[in-house]
């Protein structure tokens, strides 16, 4: 029923919603066996409309393991260490799941779906542009320090001159950027907005509402 690109197409207001409701379902779950399906269904909209590096994949299960072993040696409960662990998956996943599967242009037709000031949608919509740069100004302030001979996973004491530093400047720089090329073409946050393709509800949407009640109330069996 969700192909890879089922996600994407799912109005970005629903998913938001969605995603709330996940998080405090997961907040509120006490039971092993309902916190296991919720983590599960998560997993399954991950890797189905995510393409996950297999590096990072490792990386999370890594950490995900030692979580629990490190439970287990404070709980002197392997069960209760698992839940703790499933409750920080749910928590986690639904933000990047739905996050990575909604566009820029998505999430600016549904913060201006629901009236927001339009300098805050744009405000909003830079840092959701600017959170890519910035990882992507990070790896090759690294590349560069590890093309001198500077490995700073092993120096942290030049963790602030050898990146934080360069890093502020870069991101300096690119708001120079933005600005001018905002009054460059002339943006005015007073004035009204058009949009082409206006926000609809799709029979996606109905599945996609549908599937997410029948989840929540397998949840509530399996808790209650």
């Amino acid at each position: 029923m969700f192909s890879r690109k089922f996600l994407f197409s799912v109005n970005p207001l629903l998913k938001i919603g969605v995603s709330l409701a996940i998080v405090a379902v997961a907040l509120s779950l006490k039971t092993l066996d309902a916190i296991v399906v919720l983590v599960i269904v998560l997993l399954a909209l991950l890797v189905t409309s995510i393409r996950i590096p297999l590096k990072s994949a490792i990386a999370v299960i890594i950490a995900f393991l030692l979580f629990i072993a490190f439970g287990t040696l404070t709980l002197s409960n392997w069960q209760l260490a698992l839940f703790y662990a499933l409750r920080l998956l749910a928590l986690s996943l639904p933000a990047p799941v739905f996050a990575l599967t909604t566009s820029p242009t998505d999430l600016v037709r549904a913060l201006q779906a629901i009236k927001l000031p339009s300098f805050l949608v744009l405000s909003l919509m830079l840092v959701w542009r600017f959170l890519p740069v910035i990882q992507q100004e990070s790896q090759r302030i690294l590349e560069a320090n590890q093309l001198r001979g500077v490995e700073l996973s092993r120096q942290p004491h030049r963790w602030f001159s050898g990146l934080f530093v360069p890093l502020v400047f870069r991101i300096v720089s690119y708001a120079d950027e933005v600005t001018i090329g905002l009054e460059t073409r002339g943006y005015d946050p007073s004035l009204p907005r058009t949009i082409s393709k206006p926000l609809t509800w799709q029979s996606r949407d109905t599945v996609f509402t549908i599937a997410s009640w029948l989840i929540f109330g397998i949840v509530a069996h399996l808790e209650f």
